[in-house]
């Protein structure tokens, strides 16, 4: 009798541990059922065991697994740069609104303080690299006057004086005058001639017996002959005879020496006379190198 005592203990120990193992693995079960489901269907156990998974194993899905929020996410990763920027500048203005209003400020406070050498360094290096940029300006400049303004040409001009011996008679002296080069070189040399003698032509002993005050006022060259009109200075010359002479000899010889000029007709204010002073030097027609010889 104890014998069966002690297996019916025995027995309801064991089935009582039994109980309590199927107890815990329920539990586990229900606690980590979705892990073991998902092993068993990622696993595929039941259909390499059976040949055939259960309906509730194929349609559980992983309650950990994200959701499938695709739509959306594309949405808010179209969305959110162009939020994020609109808030970005939103809060700059907003950080920033001291800064907009008053963007002279800090150069008003820079502009009080006194430059140390230090900051005049730049500013002296900054104008040594402006002067050989203004110096090449300069030097094109000049190069382009000097391009428009063409170098004058000079002539080589004849004009006649006197020379005055120890014994009172008069000689010619021609002498060679360089002269700018113009559209009446006739004019210019009888002008020249007015002027009277340089200083070098002076230390010559080269002088001019026309009248001081004399000025030309039209000239003009036709078949060889040059109409010169005077002023009323030229018909008084202090010398006499021997002055009026010379005058016209000076005038004639200076005018000849173009080839296009054969002789000379005299025209004082405009007016064509006979004689020329009280002494009566001819000056009726024109007068050419051989009337002097």
């Amino acid at each position: 009798m104890s014998d069966k005592k002690n297996n019916r203990k025995n027995t309801g120990f064991a089935f009582a541990c039994w109980l309590l193992i199927a107890l815990i693995l329920l539990v586990f079960f229900f606690v980590k059922k979705d892990t073991i489901v998902l092993n068993l269907k990622n696993t595929d156990f039941f259909n390499r065991v059976f040949g055939k998974t259960p309906e509730f194993v194929q349609k559980h899905e992983d309650a950990t697994a994200p959701q499938d929020n695709s739509d959306s996410t594309v949405v808010q990763i179209d969305t959110k740069p162009a939020e994020t920027a609109e808030q970005q500048k939103n809060e700059q203005t907003q950080q920033k609104p001291e800064q907009a209003a008053q963007p002279e400020e800090p150069l008003k406070v820079t502009d009080q303080k006194k430059p140390d050498a230090a900051e005049k360094l730049p500013e002296a290096a900054s104008s040594d690299q402006k002067t050989p940029a203004a110096d090449s300006k300069s030097e094109k400049s000049v190069e382009k006057v000097q391009k428009s303004k063409p170098a004058a040409e000079i002539t080589n001009t004849q004009l006649c004086f006197v020379i005055i011996d120890s014994d009172g008679s008069v000689s010619r002296q021609i002498v060679t005058r360089h002269l700018q080069k113009s559209d009446s070189p006739l004019s210019d040399a009888i002008k020249a001639l007015l002027s009277g003698p340089t200083a070098d032509e002076k230390a010559k002993n080269c002088m001019s017996l026309i009248p001081a005050g004399t000025k030309l006022l039209s000239a003009n060259v036709k078949n060889g002959i040059a109409t010169l009109n005077f002023s009323e200075e030229f018909e008084y010359n202090p010398v006499g005879v021997e002055g009026y002479i010379g005058q016209l000899m000076q005038i004639v010889y200076t005018a000849t020496s173009f080839t296009t000029v054969n002789s000379v007709q005299f025209i004082v204010e405009g007016q064509r006379e006979e004689y020329l002073g009280s002494e009566g030097e001819w000056i009726g027609s024109p007068l050419s190198r051989s009337t002097f010889r």
